[in-house]
């Protein structure tokens, strides 16, 4: 039955209208939360990712940027010992060099190169002797000045079987003398290609062990 006509509707308690605003507010934080919080904090985790896997990779990036600085100085550092060491043995003759520093030691020295003979070559295990037979002549302190600046030069060049005669008087009662002596300097050997697998050993060297139930 309807309520008769001018009759105000009850009144609600402070309970019901409590009840009332904590469900609006329950709703309006639902509506907040799956149409704006949750975005929201998926944006911030995928930021989070991303920094985190931006971090890692600075790091592998830092990481393989310092193993290439070491290797390229490693390297250079190996170029660097090639190269003094191509100086002082090289892998050529390089005669017209060798000749030309001898030279320029004899005229620093102030002497006088009569003759120069280049010698064959004799091959040792790892590097081949270069003999060239010198004459040359000069005072005593000169030839001594000469084998001085030839045992500074960077290449390895040892003088031997020295024989100084023919001594001369000359002006100022100086005497000359006519040197000849032995320099031999060097260098250095390819190495050998290893042999192929299956290939025979060479003359004189131990063969293979066979394999684990090859014929013999």
């Amino acid at each position: 039955m309807a309520p008769p006509a001018g009759k105000a509707l009850p009144k609600l308690g402070t309970g019901a209208k409590l009840l009332i605003g904590f469900a609006g507010l329950a709703l309006v934080a639902l509506v907040y939360y799956f149409f704006f919080w949750s975005d929201l904090a998926n944006a911030v985790r995928a930021a989070q990712d991303r920094h985190a896997q931006l971090q890692t990779e600075d790091a592998q990036a830092a990481q393989a940027y310092k193993a290439y600085v070491d290797d390229s100085t490693r390297l250079e550092e190996k170029k660097a010992r090639a190269r003094e060491l191509n100086k002082i043995l090289p892998e050529s003759t390089e005669m017209a060099s060798f000749l030309q520093n001898v030279n320029q030691q004899a005229e620093i020295a102030g002497l006088k190169v009569r003759s120069v003979n280049p010698m064959d070559e004799q091959n040792q295990q790892f590097y081949a002797r270069v003999p060239v037979r010198l004459e040359v002549t000069g005072k005593f302190h000169q030839i001594a000045k000469f084998f001085a600046g030839i045992s500074r030069l960077d290449r390895i060049i040892n003088v031997e079987n020295i024989d100084m005669g023919m001594p001369k008087v000359g002006d100022n009662d100086e005497t000359t003398l006519t040197t000849r002596c032995l320099t031999t300097t060097f260098r250095a050997l390819p190495k050998p290609a290893a042999p192929a697998p299956g290939a025979p050993a060479a003359p004189g060297a131990p063969a293979a062990p066979a394999a684990p139930g090859a014929p013999r």
